[in-house]
């Protein structure tokens, strides 16, 4: 009766569940909105908002809790009606062993002894449940003189009303200590508190903003019940959206570790999830998960360039520019996908307008390219293989690298060539000179060694020229009628043969292979190999990243490039494409990325890589600053890494080139006559040069035979 002539003349009641304003309440027609736990047997009524969650919400959390970190061996203790109630959900659980003990005096002598049976019996996950704070801190006391705060001990500690747990005295404990309490987040959306918040303070301050709502959407034809079910708000405690019975239809809670006490970082639970692993959220307050939520309420707009294999049309003879219903694929478009399934987004996807990455400009133009379209906020994500660069990441934010990247040149692999004197290549140049070397020096040591020894044989001994043409024929194998006598001739020649038979041997053994493979070296090993010639041009896009890296760079070489570069702007390209057909007129190597130029070599048989990649970076994905999303497509990208399903993808999109290998060709392709030209050609000019001598030999001979015959007469 007192409750009923106590509001009388209000429109609403605010504060802690009563049995009496409930029911005066309800006869008055004026909205309860209930500050604590509401026992499960009252009765509902259609003026009875409850704005802390009740009991079954807490044993759901607590209940997560235990499965998310793997409790097996749990103690209940508790003092109120709602542990017995948590406990009855957990004794539904298959877990190894509960035990349940309720606090009927709070003396510290009687918890001290029911902890030392606890431990006793080896119960390492201690969940406690106090309605009196003062008993709480008497059970984490006689926890501490028990030696229980250390490993493998762990507290969760339910809090079931507005007073906040003091735990400034256990933060040093290195106690594995867990709150569970509503959440009272400053940073949620519509919270107006701040850093002044505490519990009470933010259940007070959504249930004035609930009741101000109600008060301006309800009236004399609609039910409070209807208007509450109907209503759809945020507040401190989280997002408040009611049952029309006027239960919370969301409840957030917040899990608050020990060694976060200070900081005030905490995790959160919610029990809008399908699985209790979405449910727990250790490290991820209310606000920004909330805020990663409402951020994907809508398609990401993500803007993206063509960039083969990373993005392309599918089908580019059929690609219309005004068909609205385009498609995409490509690496990129792949983990899009990977990415839209693990995160639940969707998203609209789109290509820039001038194709570019983007790059800072002078004024008036400032940036270009997709970085210029997050910045005018026409789009949410740039999907492309983006390099990070400082003056970018002043601008947008980048997620972790997708994939590791080099930079590489590419260029038109040489037409094959046939040489004439193909058969002279198994012996490099310098080889045939030591062998003609050889071959005058042990003439000569045989024409002396024989000298000395007076060798029967005077064509060997005595004739200079009978001993190079030894030498000769038997490097030949040619016949000849005699060999020498002396020791030491013979030991000469013995050395020359075993020479001769090592040196025949090696070059006949790839003469073969030499015959049939034609020349292709452009003699250019590395991209800094294009410093030091005149044969190639080269460039890389204007306005790039790689552009950056040679502005910026110390090593000589590079510099050297740039500085080519630079007083030869016309070297310099616009796009990829325009560098990738500047290569194949020839004449001109491109500077790029290695996975695009692996991919354009891997395609295109005419083309080729030189060297190994250079300024090794990581491709990232580039969103607008402080985006809350970043961290979750950052943490997902990782996550496709470990398990390798970006690897799996990159293998879909690069392969190896799979073009004729003159090597393999050798085993069964005929020799044509240019392979063998240049023996013909040796064997014409020997020919020539014998008539020539020839012909010298009989004129001399002639004249002097005509000399002779003048003088005799």
């Amino acid at each position: 009766l007192s409750a009923l002539s106590s509001i009388r003349d209000v429109s609403a009641v605010i504060g802690p569940y009563s049995k009496e304003y409930a029911e005066a309440t309800t006869k008055q027609k004026i909205p309860y909105l209930v500050t604590s736990i509401t026992p499960s047997d009252q009765e509902q009524t259609p003026f009875l908002i409850q704005i802390f969650p009740d009991v079954d919400v807490l044993a759901e959390a607590v209940l997560d809790i235990v499965k998310y970190f793997h409790y097996h061996h749990v103690a209940v203790i508790h003092d109120t009606i709602e542990g017995g109630v948590i406990l009855e959900k957990l004794l539904r659980q298959p877990l190894s062993s509960i035990t349940s003990i309720k606090i009927n005096d709070s003396s510290s002598e009687n918890i001290r002894q029911e902890l030392k049976d606890i431990r006793s019996n080896f119960y390492t996950n201690i969940i406690v449940v106090c309605k009196n704070n003062t008993s709480t801190d008497r059970i984490l006391t006689e926890g501490v003189r028990l030696s229980m705060f250390a490993a493998p001990h762990t507290w969760l500690l339910v809090n079931t009303g507005l007073e906040e747990y003091d735990l400034e005295k256990y933060v040093d404990s290195r106690v594995n200590l867990t709150v569970l309490d509503l959440t009272a987040d400053p940073d949620s959306i519509s919270c107006h508190l701040k850093k002044d918040i505490n519990l009470k303070r933010a259940v007070f301050h959504d249930a004035v903003r609930l009741y101000v709502n109600l008060k301006r959407n309800s009236n004399e034809d609609k039910s409070m019940r209807s208007t509450v079910g109907k209503l759809d708000l945020q507040g401190c405690t989280g997002h408040l959206n009611f049952t029309r019975f006027g239960k919370r239809f969301e409840s957030s809670l917040r899990l608050l570790e020990i060694r976060n006490y200070r900081t005030g970082e905490s995790g959160s639970w919610t029990n809008i999830e399908d699985n209790f692993i979405n449910r727990v959220k250790p490290s991820e307050s209310y606000s920004s998960s909330r805020r990663f939520s409402n951020m994907f309420d809508k398609p990401l707009r993500i803007t993206t360039k063509l960039e083969p294999p990373f993005v392309q049309f599918k089908n580019e003879s059929n690609y219309s520019p005004g068909d609205p219903n385009f498609l995409f694929e490509g690496l990129l478009i792949d983990i899009l996908e990977e990415l839209s399934k693990m995160l639940g987004f969707r998203y609209n996807l789109s290509l820039v307008p001038d194709g570019k990455f983007g790059s800072l400009k002078p004024p008036p133009r400032f940036w270009t390219g997709m970085v210029r379209v997050i910045l005018d906020g026409k789009a949410d994500l740039a999907l492309a293989p983006f390099q990070v660069t400082p003056d970018r990441s002043n601008v947008v934010d980048f997620t972790k690298p997708f994939m590791t990247k080099g930079t590489t040149t590419m260029v038109k692999r040489p037409e094959f060539k046939v040489g004439h004197f193909q058969f002279l290549r198994p012996l490099s140049k310098y080889v045939w000179i030591a062998i003609f070397v050889s071959f005058v020096c042990v003439s000569l040591i045989l024409f002396a060694v024989s000298r000395v020894n007076s060798d029967k044989h005077a064509k060997y001994t005595h004739n200079l020229r009978a001993s190079f043409w030894y030498i000769w024929g038997t490097l030949l194998r040619g016949s000849l009628c005699g060999a020498p006598q002396a020791v030491s001739s013979r030991t000469v020649s013995s050395a020359w043969w075993f020479f001769s038979l090592i040196i025949i041997s090696i070059y006949t053994a790839n003469l073969a292979a030499f015959l049939t493979i034609t020349i292709s070296s452009i003699g250019i090993n590395s991209a800094a190999d294009l410093a030091n010639q005149d044969v190639l041009q080269y460039g890389t896009v204007e306005g790039s990243q790689i552009e950056y890296f040679f502005n910026h760079t110390k090593m000589d070489h590079y510099a050297k490039m740039k500085a080519t570069m630079s007083v030869q702007p016309n070297w310099m390209v616009r796009t990829v494409d325009i560098g990738y057909e500047r290569v194949m007129q020839g004449g001109y190597a491109f500077i790029w990325d290695s996975p695009t130029i692996s991919h354009l070599v891997s395609t295109d048989c005419s083309l080729m890589e030189i060297g190994t990649p250079f300024d090794l970076k990581g491709y990232g994905l580039a969103v607008k600053k402080n985006a809350p999303y970043l961290e979750k497509i950052s943490m997902a990208i990782l996550k496709m890494i470990e398990d390798g399903v970006t690897y799996r993808l990159e293998g879909k999109w690069w392969r190896r080139q799979n073009c004729p290998d003159p090597r393999q060709k050798a085993k069964t392709k005929s020799l044509d006559f240019e392979n063998v030209a240049g023996m013909f050609i040796i064997l014409a000019c020997g020919t020539v040069l014998a008539v020539i001598i020839c012909l010298i030999t009989y004129c001399v001979r002639e004249n002097r035979a005509r000399l002779v015959s003048n003088s005799s007469t």
